[in-house]
């Protein structure tokens, strides 16, 4: 009894810990309310939830005839399986460079579209709660683009008037306080809190910032031109940067004390996808980073003497960029890792500590797709219902009970429910019988009904 009482726990502990790991793939099709012929999608934050899951955020646009026709940011709430709570698209008409909450009943949503930036406010179950414009409120623009959350208010990185700031404000977006200026070849496009204080870097420039946004010092390399990424605090209060400079990619250890940067690990060459690559400390002391390398890992750990410890690469059915936003990397107190991609698809990775998952092959949401047929029976006219989340490339097929087709057709609309009158001419080649009619993405049939025919 008691082997047999060990044998079904460990097959227990063994599917719980199957069960924290794994890749999904999120669908956004359904999410536009009139027709459409394309759509283009990205994929941009993930942050814990409040009540627990997590909280992905992406960006869809619809078109009809190549003008762009509906454009949404998109929510996820997913359960600690990956599996959609519920989805619902949001109130900016942008994707948002960053989000956080209170870890109670808001999140904030940061967006900067054409140098100005806005804050939205939603509850916890994203409904929309507020909208604050920067400038208005403050008499000048700024560009902002990640942020953190303090029990005051929020503490931003960005650009204003071409040069990199760090700033606080309140959750109204009034300004309390502001540091100087530092140079920048972009906008300050990290913010980490640091002791009492803050963390920041802009492409070219690292500082640190104390509680009331005084500088307290300021690296910029003009010798190898370094473009710094991003910035992680570890788990020992060590600074790690995510660096290219003329020798080539590198993780960097800030020394705080000599307020200099000490070469850590010269990585393996990646190629840049987009300009998010992010660092993180685990809590086993060492690194883990995203990168695109030529050989397809896209996940990559080392030890913080700069050992390497793992790289990994992972089934994301084509999806090639990391997310844009700031949150695009999430590495939980238990060491499980989440980070978003896209190319075409919107995908999810969650894998323990190691960089493993449980089971390589993303699972697939089943599209939702019907098709039916009446009057049933039917002698002279045949009406055919179909529904679908995914519009574009429908097609359908009429066959006899022993699979002969009997007829097939397109279907040109590009609404994701239609109605239309089977034509004359594949009645004519249907005698009184039973038949089945699918409906195909393709070369694949989504969907399938019966026909009965008396004549």
């Amino acid at each position: 009894m008691k082997k047999y009482f060990f044998a079904m726990l460990l097959l227990l502990v063994v599917g719980l810990l199957s069960g924290q790991t794994w890749i999904r793939n999120y669908p956004f099709a359904d999410l536009c309310p009139g027709p459409s012929d394309g759509a283009s999608s990205e994929v941009c934050n993930v942050i814990p939830a409040i009540g627990g899951g997590y909280l992905l955020q992406g960006y869809v646009q619809f078109s009809w005839g190549g003008i762009p026709a509906y454009s949404a940011s998109v929510f996820w709430k997913l359960d600690e399986n990956g599996d959609i709570i519920w989805r619902r698209p949001g109130a900016a008409t942008g994707a948002f460079d960053s989000i956080v909450s209170n870890g109670v009943d808001r999140y904030y949503c940061l967006e900067t579209s054409s140098g100005l930036t806005s804050l939205f406010v939603f509850d916890d179950e994203m409904n929309y709660l507020a909208h604050y414009w920067f400038h208005n409120i403050n008499g000048y623009n700024a560009s902002l683009f990640d942020m953190q959350y303090v029990n005051d208010g929020l503490v931003f990185a960005g650009k204003i008037g071409g040069q990199a700031v760090v700033l606080k404000t309140d959750f109204q977006f009034n300004v309390v306080w502001q540091s100087d200026p530092f140079w920048a070849f972009h906008e300050a496009r990290s913010i980490e809190p640091y002791g009492d204080g803050w963390i920041s870097l802009s492409r070219r420039v690292f500082t640190e910032i104390n509680a009331a946004g005084d500088t307290l010092w300021t690296f910029i390399d003009n010798v190898n031109s370094s473009s710094l990424f991003d910035v992680t605090v570890a788990i020992d209060g060590s600074v790690y940067i995510l660096v290219l400079d003329a020798i080539g990619y590198k993780i960097v250890r800030v020394n705080l004390i000599n307020q200099s940067f000490d070469d850590v690990a010269q990585i393996s060459p990646f190629h840049l996808l987009r300009p998010n690559q992010s660092i993180s400390g685990l809590p086993n002391g060492n690194l883990v980073y995203l990168g695109s390398e030529y050989g397809g890992q896209v996940l990559h750990s080392y030890s913080p003497d700069g050992e390497h410890q793992w790289s990994r690469s992972y089934n994301t059915l084509g999806a090639i960029y990391f997310g844009t936003g700031s949150k695009n990397l999430l590495v939980m107190p238990d060491g499980s890792i989440l980070f978003c991609m896209y190319h075409g698809n919107i995908v999810l990775v969650k894998t323990d500590s190691n960089g493993n998952v449980a089971n390589d092959d993303p699972v697939v949401p089943t599209a939702v797709a019907s098709i039916m047929a009446y009057p049933q029976p039917a002698s002279s006219k045949v009406m055919i219902s179909v529904k679908s989340e995914q519009v574009g490339d429908l097609g359908y097929g009429i066959y006899s009970i022993r699979g002969q087709k009997v007829y097939s057709g397109k279907l040109t609309g590009q609404a994701m429910e239609q109605i239309f009158e089977l034509p004359n001419e594949a009645l004519e080649r249907m005698r009184s019988g039973v038949y089945l009619i699918s409906l195909n993405r393709g070369n694949i049939k989504i969907a399938t009904t019966k026909l009965v025919v008396v004549k």
